[in-house]
């Protein structure tokens, strides 16, 4: 009978000699509980392997926040210093993600959202020419397409009611108001702000991107990884997801073992007395006006604690787009989404009520 530790290494062996290009449902779940030497030593064999198969024409898309982090020190670990780390400064990252990111080790560079003629693009023009990036990337494309696609009516009573498929690609009827709205909801900020300057970016340079992506963030990234495995050498996407069968806990693992320092905003991270790692600070840190996943936040919430810890960005985030703002209050209250604290309008909060009461 084989022992645990024999089959660990059976285990690993087989993984790290697979190609990736598709994998059975059983081995992602597999991967996922994998040990924690074996699956560190199957993410730096995927990243070798990458860099081998591409002469070492990659690159990592760095966003300066946990994962990304956690790739670069593995990147530079086991491919060395040359590797550029390439940021897209979007202009909505948190102040301290920018300064943080700009420290990266070994090979940096740095680019921007532009449009055919160089200019710069703004979030705000984003938001005025496409929409409000509300609720989630799946439901703003689904309101997307209902208001201005040009749609069969056997798509449209999909998107609306389902068919005999079932209901699993329909926009949930919670979220059906949002067709009508005063205002567009999309979810091509994504594209314009980060993916089309990546883009740009390959075609420029001829390199290949490893991206920081892990099996937490989401439904839809979790299927695409256990559809293709960690690296994609051909199809409309190549890229290398060295870390898409890894777990918040195994990223905070990781930075806790490296002594890694990350961006001031993720605060600390501490163990709960059962050893669970957990943060406390931001839990992420993506685009700041973003207010995909905000109806599910607890207050206060990204908007609320901006108030806050960013008082001038949450005044143009707020302020009516007819005054040069982002006009986000409006859209915020219409979604049922909180924005205001006490804090933010002038007034004491009751905790500080209680505390200079006699």
């Amino acid at each position: 009978m084989r022992t645990v530790d024999g089959i660990s290494r059976l285990l690993s062996k087989m993984f790290i000699q697979e190609d990736d290009l598709k994998l059975n449902s059983w081995q992602f779940s597999q991967r996922k509980y994998l040990d924690w030497p074996t699956k560190l030593r199957l993410s730096k064999t995927r990243i070798q392997e990458w860099y081998d198969n591409w002469g070492g024409q990659v690159y990592l898309s760095y966003s300066g926040g946990l994962d990304s982090r956690v790739l670069l020190h593995l990147v530079r670990e086991t491919v060395g210093a040359d590797v550029p780390a390439v940021f897209s400064n979007t202009g909505l990252e948190y102040p301290e993600i920018v300064k943080f990111a700009r420290q990266a080790s070994g090979e940096y560079q740095e680019i921007e959202p532009r449009d055919k003629n160089g200019k710069r693009i703004s979030f705000r023009d984003v938001i005025l020419t496409e929409g409000y990036p509300i609720v989630s990337k799946e439901t703003a494309m689904k309101v997307r397409k209902l208001r201005h696609g040009n749609l069969s009516a056997r798509y449209r009573n999909y998107l609306l009611n389902g068919d005999e498929r079932g209901k699993f690609g329909m926009l949930p009827k919670k979220w059906q108001f949002l067709v009508t709205a005063p205002f567009d909801t999309s979810e091509k900020c994504c594209d314009v702000m980060k993916k089309n300057p990546f883009k740009k970016y390959v075609k420029e340079t001829g390199r290949v991107p490893l991206i920081g992506v892990t099996q937490d963030e989401g439904f839809k990234r979790e299927h695409q990884y256990a559809k293709t495995g960690c690296n994609v050498y051909d199809g409309s996407t190549i890229k290398s997801q060295p870390l898409g069968f890894w777990t918040k806990q195994d990223v905070l693992r990781y930075v806790v073992e490296n002594d890694l320092d990350i961006c001031s905003v993720y605060g600390d991270i501490k163990q709960t007395p059962s050893g669970e790692y957990y943060l406390t600070g931001e839990q992420r840190t993506g685009c700041m006006f973003c207010a995909f996943g905000a109806h599910m936040e607890p207050e206060p919430n990204r908007f609320q604690r901006m108030a806050t810890a960013y008082p001038c960005q949450y005044q143009f985030c707020m302020k009516p787009v007819s005054e040069g703002g982002l006009g986000m209050a409006e859209v915020l209250d219409y979604v049922g989404i909180p924005w205001t604290t006490w804090e933010s309008l002038g007034q004491m909060s009751l905790i500080d009520y209680l505390g200079v009461m006699p």
